[in-house]
């Protein structure tokens, strides 16, 4: 995570300052006995010198500038009732459509867990049966000298009523391929389970990071707001200049071209704002009119985290806690023990089954007669098609090939999860002394602020050049914050690269 985010208002900054010192020289000094301001009202909750700013000499009142910096600052830090990370990251968790649809995934795993338990259930097949038979033309039937007519000795009963029941026990199924289509439908439900939590943990990470660069987003917005300012100032001193003949028209239009380029950055960093907040807005499912306050103070310190010792130990558990590789783990182990299944059709089957009939006339009875009669039958089936082989080994390759490329997937993440965990140990470390010259600058450019006071106090340095200490300050101090911003994201990078967000979820 770069911690540079907020740098193209540096150039904005130097530009000035450049500027500023050009002017100095042409500006005439404020009279000696300069009358000394009230002290600014709040103190910078990141500065630890509080001075007064002085007014200058076409009435800009500097401690204003001050004023506004610390309200934003304070701002920044929080309210009771404001927007945090964890907040943002439960609320986007609960209408989140990537995470309804690995929780319809579960569901569907589930589902089809149930239905192959079922097909090795006994089946039990019913039937009721009203048959009318067609009237036959009369026959007879010698025996010696008698003849008979058949309708005599084999009546025919033209109303056939049945009723039939069978059932059939696969026991061959039992030992060839219950165990192992259970074991693909458990490993794809649990393969689906741990893809959907996954995925929670990725879109809250998603959603805390969001929230920090929407803090970001203000705190750039600020400062370009900071340098327009100053560039106006700027500009209407070097116009005021020109009017007394101190500098040239070329130094009036540099100054006009600055402050175009500032109104560009603050066009820029609204822009930015915007769309950070709608991101929010996106992320919660809130609607276009919802505002957000800033409620996490990223101004505390932290408390201290622990960072694996070398990037192999941190490549170590996050391969024993990431959900993505277990769950790419679940899909391989499925994929083979469905290859088992299929090898299972190269064998023959043997299925137990019985029927029992309750038919009027029973058929089983003869002479046939209009009376309802029940029977049975048992039987044990053992049955083989050879064909089915060339079917059964091509499914078998089949499932086997798809193991084998989850496989290589799970090489491929290995190798991601390295390049993550590094990138976040860098990014973290990087931020962490980022913050630490963020604080050296704060200090330098408020030591900067006070001696131009005391400077243009004394007579002896120009409206401008505290302007410019002003805007260095206003850099300073948001540029802290920022370096607290790229921490907190560091931080939610690694915890998410190492795995140990797992089991913190929210449901």
């Amino acid at each position: 995570m770069s911690r540079r985010s907020l740098s193209y208002a540096a150039p904005f900054a130097l530009m000035l300052s450049i500027a500023g010192s050009a002017l100095a020289q042409a500006q005439p000094a404020p009279p000696a006995a300069a009358p000394a301001p009230p002290e600014a009202a709040p103190q910078a909750p990141v500065s630890s010198t509080t001075v007064a700013a002085p007014v200058g000499p076409k009435g800009l009142d500097i401690s204003k500038v001050t004023e506004d910096l610390n309200a934003k600052l304070a701002a920044m830090q929080g309210t009771p009732n404001g927007l945090t990370a964890d907040e943002v990251a439960r609320r986007t968790l609960i209408n989140n459509p990537d995470i309804t649809a690995k929780q319809k995934a579960v569901d569907a795993a589930d589902a089809s867990r149930d239905e192959t338990k079922s097909r090795f259930y006994p089946k039990l097949d019913m039937s009721a049966r009203y048959t009318r038979l067609s009237d036959l033309q009369t026959t007879y039937l010698k025996f010696g000298d008698v003849t008979f007519k058949t309708s005599d000795l084999f009546p025919v009963i033209l109303n056939n009523y049945s009723l039939q029941a069978g059932l059939s026990i696969p026991l061959s199924d039992y030992v060839l391929r219950l165990s192992n289509s259970m074991a693909v439908a458990n490993h794809n439900k649990s393969a689906a389970q741990l893809d959907e939590r996954a995925t929670r943990l990725s879109v809250a990470r998603d959603a805390r990071v969001a929230y920090y660069q929407w803090i970001r987003a203000q705190g750039g917005a600020y400062v370009a707001a900071k340098a327009l300012e100053s560039a106006q100032g700027h500009q209407q001193d070097a116009k005021n200049a020109f009017d007394a003949g101190l500098v040239s028209r070329a130094d009036v239009l540099r100054t006009v071209s600055q402050q175009k380029s500032a109104e560009l950055a603050v066009a820029r960093t609204a822009n930015n704002v915007a769309i950070a907040t709608e991101q929010l807005r996106v992320y919660m499912v809130d609607n276009s009119q919802t505002s957000y306050e800033i409620g996490e103070n990223i101004l505390d310190e932290l408390p201290p985290y622990a960072v694996p010792a070398t990037p192999d130990a941190g490549y170590a558990e996050a391969l024993e806690h990431r959900l993505e590789m277990r769950q790419l783990g679940e899909s391989e182990a499925a994929l083979r023990a469905e290859a088992a299944v299929a090898r299972a059709g190269n064998y023959p089957r043997l299925d137990a089954m019985a029927g029992a009939t309750y038919a009027n006339p029973n058929t089983r009875y003869s002479p046939p007669d209009a009376t309802w009669r029940g029977t049975w039958d048992a039987s044990v089936v053992l049955s083989w098609t050879p064909t089915n082989i060339f079917g059964a080994t091509a499914q078998a390759k089949t499932a086997e090939a798809h193991a084998e490329e989850v496989a290589a997937r799970k090489g491929a993440l290995r190798n991601a999860l390295h390049m993550e965990v590094s990138q976040a140990l860098n990014s973290l470390a990087e931020a962490t002394f980022g913050l630490t010259v963020s604080r050296d600058n704060l200090t330098a450019a408020d030591e900067n602020y006070r001696v131009r006071r005391e400077l243009y106090r004394a007579g002896k340095a120009t409206i401008v050049e505290v302007t410019d200490a002003e805007t260095e300050l206003t850099r300073a101090r948001l540029e802290v914050v920022n370096s607290h911003v790229d921490v907190r994201i560091a931080r939610v990078a690694l915890q998410h690269a190492l795995g140990r967000d797992v089991g913190t979820e929210a449901k």
